[in-house]
């Protein structure tokens, strides 16, 4: 699951909106605690994320 931030946060659903989006998977390790992601669709991500914005999802 990736964090929600500001700049990827829906403007529309204000304070009560999630705060993790996802589930994603890791496909890439571009350097330790930064991964590439990617969605269940098939489609990268444009940046690499960073490990303390992540957290683990369980099926």
């Amino acid at each position: 699951m990736r964090k929600v931030s500001l700049a990827t946060k829906n403007p529309t659903e204000g304070t009560l909106g999630p705060t993790w989006e996802g589930p994603y998977e890791i496909t890439k390790v571009c350097r330790p605690g930064t991964y590439q992601l990617c969605d269940p669709k098939g489609k990268t991500l444009s940046h690499p994320w960073n490990a303390d914005h992540l957290k683990y999802y369980y099926k």
